[in-house]
């Protein structure tokens, strides 16, 4: 049971990683952008704010998307 604690610790300390690199690379790359993200989650805590891991996954894939979109839009001008 501890080594699927430590397992899913370690996991969304990852998926918290990738985030926060996601949203520093909007903030370097595309400040505009940065200034109108809505939240940016700054800690998992899934006990005390009702908000399932699923949704940090679906919200991470949310801002890859978004990211490669102004990607591939700066790079055609």
């Amino acid at each position: 049971m501890k080594s699927k604690i430590v397992h899913n610790k370690r996991k969304d300390n990852q998926l918290m990683q990738e985030i926060l690199d996601l949203t520093l690379s909007f903030q370097r790359e595309f400040p505009l952008i940065y200034d109108n993200l809505l939240e940016t989650p700054l800690f998992l805590n899934y006990e005390n704010k009702g908000i399932a891991e699923n949704e940090f996954e679906e919200y991470c894939k949310f801002l890859k998307a978004q990211l490669r979109f102004f990607e591939k839009g700066s790079s055609m001008m």
